[in-house]
């Protein structure tokens, strides 16, 4: 296969869909004339500024505003250090640039302003329904479901998109879609596939066949975190968009693509707006077969980002499931002396040092939580090059941030632990700091993902912020590991009583 040949088509099919499937952004590109900083950290003083406004692209033209809602992914969107990034990111500046320079005379020196606010996909439509944005974008399948509240852009000769089972090689393929029943996925509720996957349930049911076991995720797992997930063998069966699907398994040896069994086989993606908006659709249109369509340059962004990305490990295959029997027992003792979920813990420790404490880095930090020798003595539990005492003494640190950084905050345990990673990555005083511009920003100081989240990337860069979401994943993996064994104990229990 020319891989060569297969990127360009894709990109370039991705610089039209994602005038369809655009997500955050803030760098102007438009022309001289119009040329201005108004687009950096745009999203949040939008935020400040317009809150529910209704209407067609002539009330967005008299604003100067047009609000993109989506959802932070690194194939698409998002921002490191100040800077947009990803396809998507591109693609809404190229809108931003090609508006301004149609409306160049009668905007008098007054540029359209074209920002993106970071979404949860499942609030996407009915935010644009409701006002809160122009424009919802992310890879969105036109639905059944999603048409009752939006309307779409998704013109009909780009290259149609196919929902593929996706499984870790070690399993055998999967054939077709019948062989799904009685098979277990992880989906994200607000996603199209499932919808596929709740169809084809229904399908069984009236088949006879045993229906697909359908395990929600969270939303903030996109899917490249799904993805990562699979590789690592950390769950078993996904379902993704074909084009996505295949560029991430580039990178991904592990993942096994079955194109043969199709959810959803030759739909469109594209942007979805508010119903009723004739003129928005014209203008979006315009820039489709007018402009981006005849562009076809994105040379090779998806594969520039995709280098960036850090190989998720697998904390429960059986090499790391030893450690974590071995050490659980110590976090659950100071996670509850510290007042943190021991679970959590763990996953950071896995993050630190894949739990070994054997581990030293370049720099001089010593074991599980990989503490440094200075930070150790201060906490004065014992020598942190003890398994034992460096557990301790990451617990207690984490502790004595939150004491002494966050008084005013209003925590719930989650985020309490998230700001703690956050800080115990990048240093307490510069967490403080962001989460104080993120408030005066319109955004709420005591949530980490989507809120605070948002600020450190731009200031710190994705280094903390791939920190804790990693933390985050690794988290997910214990769980669903410790709810498998409970479900197999119970299910022991059960055939012994009988």
């Amino acid at each position: 296969m020319n891989y060569r040949n297969f990127y360009t088509s894709i990109l370039l099919f991705l610089s039209l869909i994602i005038l369809l499937s655009c997500q955050d952004s803030d760098k102007n590109r438009g022309g001289k004339e119009f040329s201005n900083d108004t687009t950096k950290n745009s999203s949040d003083t939008f935020r400040k500024v317009v809150n529910v406004n209704l209407g067609d692209f002539d009330m967005m033209f008299e604003r100067r505003i047009i609000r993109v809602l989506a959802p932070y992914s690194r194939t698409l969107f998002f921002n490191d250090k100040g800077l947009e990034r990803g396809i998507t990111a591109e693609t809404v500046r190229e809108f931003e640039r090609y508006l301004n320079e149609k409306y160049r005379r009668k905007l008098i020196k007054r540029p359209i302003t074209v920002t993106i606010i970071g979404t949860p996909r499942d609030q996407l439509f009915s935010d644009v329904s409701n006002g809160l944005g122009d424009i919802a974008a992310g890879n969105l399948t036109v639905t059944k479901n999603r048409l009752e509240q939006v309307d779409f852009m998704a013109p009909p000769d780009l290259q149609s998109v196919s929902e593929i089972v996706l499984t870790h090689k070690q399993m055998n393929p999967i054939n077709s879609v019948e062989d799904l029943a009685g098979r277990t996925v992880h989906v994200r509720i607000s996603s199209s596939y499932y919808e596929s996957l709740q169809k084809l349930n229904k399908k069984f049911e009236q088949s006879g066949k045993e229906k697909v076991k359908i395990v929600p995720v969270s939303e903030s797992l996109e899917d490249e975190d799904l993805m990562e997930m699979l590789d690592a063998g950390i769950i078993s069966m996904i379902v993704v968009d074909d084009w996505k699907a295949k560029m991430w398994t580039q990178i991904l040896p592990n993942i096994q693509v079955n194109e043969n069994a199709a959810l959803r086989k030759d739909d469109n993606s594209g942007w979805a707006f508010r119903k009723n908006s004739p003129l928005l659709l014209e203008e979006l249109k315009e820039f489709y077969y007018k402009h981006a369509k005849q562009l076809g340059t994105i040379p090779y962004l998806f594969v520039k980002y995709n280098r960036q990305v850090e190989k998720l490990q697998n904390p429960t295959n059986q090499k790391n499931w030893n450690r974590y029997k071995e050490t659980i027992k110590l976090f659950e003792k100071y996670g509850s002396k510290y007042d943190f979920d021991p679970l959590l813990l763990a996953a950071q420790g896995f993050q630190e040092s894949k739990l070994d404490q054997s581990k030293r880095s370049r720099a001089g930090a010593i074991g599980i939580m990989q503490i440094m020798p200075s930070t150790g003595a201060s906490m004065k539990v014992g020598d942190i090059k003890i398994t034992e005492s460096n557990i301790h003494a990451g617990s207690k640190y984490m502790k004595t941030i939150m004491t002494n950084y966050f008084q005013d905050a209003h925590f719930d345990e989650f985020n309490k632990c998230m700001f703690a990673f956050a800080s115990y990555n990048a240093g307490p005083n510069r967490i403080a700091r962001l989460r104080k511009v993120a408030k005066d920003r319109g955004l709420n100081p005591d949530l980490w993902l989507k809120n605070v989240e948002i600020v450190v990337a731009e200031n710190v860069g994705w280094e903390t912020t791939t920190y804790v979401r990693n933390i985050i994943k690794y988290y997910f993996s214990y769980k669903l590991l410790l709810e498998l064994k409970e479900e197999q104990q119970k299910a022991r229990r059960e055939f012994e009583s009988n």
